[in-house]
């Protein structure tokens, strides 16, 4: 009933014509009722047997065309199941692909500052290094390039780096300063500071060359130059940095401790600057000098609880509780600082275990201060100061065995380390 329903008045049953005359069904039967369930016509279902009945010797031409069928509506049309297929196109010769366009100056810079980020420098060099020819007016590619450099500690192509920038763009003040700073840090002082002055000169409101050329001026012992250099370039922009360089030289070089203590708090009062470690652990040692225990510790502690890992504050305040005497509190300060996860993932750095260590000899407490020394060399085993240390107690306490040990493993240290100055 079916099948007949299917056909309607298209002609006799397909079964009725391709069945056997006892009324089984054909081996053909069995495929053509498939279809017929799936909805397909009978004239395309009729196609789609004939196809694959064809015998052999037809493949080598191609069958003829069907009329198209709807079998999805009125309005749908398809070739009939099995129809022919007709003959592709000829192929084509290949052809090479359409030329990408090439990316912007922008797209670029944006690639080779990725590439930095993901430490991938000679690549991320060598697409700067495009863009200098593209676009040699951008300082910022001169100074990524700068960097680059001297993150490999190619200090030579560094400054040509610098010199190229600076014949691309004289009037770049960045650039002139980016250069002083660099002959700084190579200690040419004098090349340094004409820099620093030609930047002064090209950009008289860059407040950075003010912080730059202050700061080698106060290393070099003009402490009142550099003053008026780090203030001026606080009078142009207000930082944390440069009121704690300025508070910091006037009040260990110049004396001048009521002014620095108020420079130390102008810095503090900035957005965002009241919880600075550096700004507050410079006021702590400001108060420890003026003798203002209490006060020194607040700050010290202020500074630990911004920034636990700040060794400088640990040591300030573990010094200022031994030196009162309190060699508990000043024992639970340097361990805190000794065993702070740092953010390389190690611990504490060497001079907080030393400070302790040292601190257990002077109580006289060896046994407790060779502890100390054995699980610090376990945390810094290539520091030759701290091992040498620990072999001397050990010899001191009557184990030259362990002593000649502990030096033979600075001597095995690579470079070898300087040898320690002879007690009179």
């Amino acid at each position: 009933a079916l099948v007949s329903s299917l056909e309607g008045s298209r002609g006799p049953s397909l079964l009725a014509r391709g069945g056997s005359s006892n009324g089984t069904p054909a081996a053909g039967d069995m495929t053509r009722a498939p279809l017929l369930l799936l909805g397909l016509s009978t004239s395309c279902a009729a196609a789609y047997l004939a196809s694959v009945a064809a015998p052999r010797a037809s493949l080598n031409r191609l069958p003829e065309a069907r009329p198209s069928v709807s079998i999805f509506g009125r309005d749908a049309t398809c070739l009939a199941v099995g129809a022919a297929i007709p003959s592709p196109p000829p192929l084509r010769s290949a052809q090479p692909p359409a030329a990408t366009t090439s990316p912007t100056a922008p797209e670029l810079y944006e690639r080779a500052v990725l590439l930095q980020q993901m430490r991938r420098r000679d690549e991320s060099l060598r697409t700067f290094e495009r863009l200098a020819e593209l676009t040699p007016g951008d300082g910022r590619v001169w100074m990524r390039m700068m960097t680059l450099h001297k993150l490999e500690r190619r200090w030579g192509r560094a400054e040509a780096t610098l010199r190229r920038g600076i014949e691309a763009l004289p009037q770049n003040a960045l650039l002139r300063q980016a250069l002083g700073d660099l002959c700084r840090e190579r200690q040419r002082w004098d090349e340094a500071r004409a820099h620093f002055a030609q930047a002064a000169r090209l950009d008289p409101q860059l407040r950075s060359v003010y912080d730059s050329w202050g700061r080698m001026e106060a290393s070099l012992g003009r402490h009142t130059f550099a003053a008026e250099l780090l203030q001026r370039g606080l009078e142009l922009e207000p930082t944390a940095r440069t009121y704690h360089a300025l508070g910091v030289l006037q009040d260990s070089k110049l004396g001048q401790r009521d002014k620095a203590r108020e420079t130390l708090r102008r810095g503090l009062r900035l957005p965002d600057e009241h919880r600075n470690p550096q700004l507050l652990h410079a006021l702590g040692k400001l108060e420890a000098a003026a003798g203002n225990a209490p006060a020194a510790r607040a700050h010290y502690l202020a500074a630990i609880d911004a920034a636990p890992s700040f060794t400088m504050a640990h040591l300030a305040l573990g010094k200022l509780e031994e030196g009162l005497g309190r060699y508990e509190t000043a024992a639970r300060v340097y361990a805190q600082g000794a065993t702070t996860l740092q953010p390389d993932g190690g611990m504490g750095p060497v001079q907080l275990w030393q400070s302790w260590a040292r601190m257990e000899q002077r109580r006289g407490r060896p046994l407790s201060a060779r502890r100390l020394y054995e699980r610090a060399c376990r945390h810094h085993p290539k520091d030759a100061r701290l091992l040498s240390e620990w072999a001397r107690l050990a010899a001191e306490l009557g184990d030259p065995a362990q002593a000649r040990a502990i030096f033979s493993r600075v001597l095995a240290l690579r470079p070898a380390p300087p040898p320690y100055a002879r007690r009179a």
